[in-house]
């Protein structure tokens, strides 16, 4: 049977006699960039400014919480959508719409002047985020990479940390010393930057796309009868690929979505009140502020510990094992009146939330193969997306009706720990094990 190489890639051969630089480090490198930008739209950077708000509009935290639960439950339907687009054409459209999309939110967020304009704005922000930036990135990297998908998916999220470190720090500073106004501004500029421009350049769908095996190992032959964007060869058997209509008939996906649910809504809930409640217990807004950032650092550093681990034991274990140590991270937030305890409090906080994001998109990687792990990440975003907003509403009724987070803290306590029970027998799925 005749074998020919692609005229791609006869290009990247030429151009890479030695196979250097594998285009898998370039896709990883621009998603990592619009995702750090996408830090813009987080309700780390939105907790910095409740109190502003509150201060020149009077609007209530349930008021601004539902912004974020808007533009989620927006987000969580399109997710759906943009699974299957990136499966089919690739993560660069999805990416790159959403990007332009918080370009426009950020702009409009500086010159808002009524509730209804911040609804609409931070909305469009929240869907641009949840619906068309996180679900194609992890995809994006994991039908690149195989041999080393911890690690670059680590990478991924750790350079997504370092937004959620710095750009709060930058929001806070320019509050101090220009006006909230003038942060929505740099946070578009970043994303211009650092999102939309390298994602437009640089992002491709997957490595057979140019006649290439994942990881980089060695060019693809395309022998007489292939497809060059389906060619044979070791890429194509490289692990158990299911549809997601197989996987919703194990009872695994069902057991991951609603633990990723219930967790979901406890994350969320105490991510966007965190500032106010600390300023509540009697730290200075910008000791607050600092427990965020250090959140975030310590999720980034987490990524990377997490993906080592993770090549030496089972995903599941230490994912039941981050839910249930951000279980007790809630008891201690309770309890915390302290710089000190408010700083351990997101020290740890942080480490279990690298955790669950790069152990959770392991998890269904390895549970699920890469072929279509586009739509199945995309509905196990939505579900996870749909907890995110009613998080934040949870526990802005609860302040707004009892004057404390107490209540809705606990109840996020018990959402984790259900989380950690399912997930533990959420057990790996055997095609001779699924119902016919």
């Amino acid at each position: 049977m005749a074998v020919a190489y692609t005229q791609a890639t006869v290009d990247y051969m030429r151009m890479h006699p030695r196979r250097n630089v594998y285009p898998g480090w370039h896709v990883l490198t621009a998603v990592s960039g619009i995702n750090f930008a996408n830090g813009a739209t987080t309700i780390g950077v939105l907790t910095v400014f409740i109190l502003p708000f509150a201060d020149e509009f009077g609007w209530s935290r349930t008021e601004i919480a539902g912004a974020t639960s808007l533009g989620a439950l927006l987000g969580a339907a399109t997710a759906l959508l943009t699974g299957r687009l990136t499966d089919s054409f690739g993560a660069r459209i999805p990416l790159v719409i959403g990007g332009l999309m918080v370009v426009v939110a950020m702009v409009n967020l500086a010159a808002m002047q009524t509730l209804l304009w911040f609804y609409l704005a931070f909305g469009l922000a929240r869907l641009a985020d949840q619906g068309f930036i996180q679900p194609p990135s992890a995809p994006a990297i994991a039908k690149w990479f195989l041999r080393l998908r911890g690690r670059a998916l680590a990478t991924l999220f750790f350079v997504t940390s370092v937004g959620g470190v710095i750009l709060p720090l930058v929001v806070q500073l320019t509050m101090d010393n220009i006006h909230w106004r003038a942060a929505w501004l740099i946070l578009a500029g970043v994303m211009v930057v650092f999102g939309v421009i390298p994602t437009a350049i640089l992002v491709r769908r997957q490595p057979e796309d140019m006649g290439l095996a994942i990881d980089g190992d060695l060019p693809l032959p395309i022998r007489s009868g292939d497809s060059p964007t389906q060619p044979s060869g070791s890429a194509i058997a490289d692990e158990e690929h299911w549809t997601l209509k197989e996987a919703v008939r194990h009872p695994a996906l069902a057991l991951i979505l609603v633990s990723t649910f219930a967790v979901g809504i406890a994350s969320s809930g105490v991510g966007l009140h965190l500032v106010p409640f600390l300023v509540q217990q009697g730290l200075s807004a910008t000791l607050a502020v600092g427990a965020v950032s250090i959140g975030f650092l310590a999720s980034g550093i987490s990524n990377l510990v997490w993906a080592l681990v993770a090549d030496r034991y089972s995903t599941r274990y230490l994912l039941a094992l981050n839910y249930a140590l951000r279980a007790g991270t809630l008891l201690l937030l309770l309890r915390t009146d302290t710089p000190a305890m408010a700083y351990l409090y997101a020290a740890l906080q942080g480490f279990t939330e690298g955790g669950i994001r790069t152990l959770g998109t392991l998890m269904l990687a390895n549970y699920y193969g890469r072929r279509r792990i586009g739509t199945i990440f995309g509905v196990s975003r939505a579900v996870q997306v749909a907890g995110f907003a009613l998080g934040p509403l949870i526990a802005a009724l609860a302040f707004d009706l009892t004057l404390s987070y107490s209540r809705a803290f606990t109840a996020f306590f018990l959402l984790s720990l259900l989380g950690t029970g399912l997930i533990m027998v959420a057990r790996p799925p055997s095609r001779s094990a699924t119902p016919e």
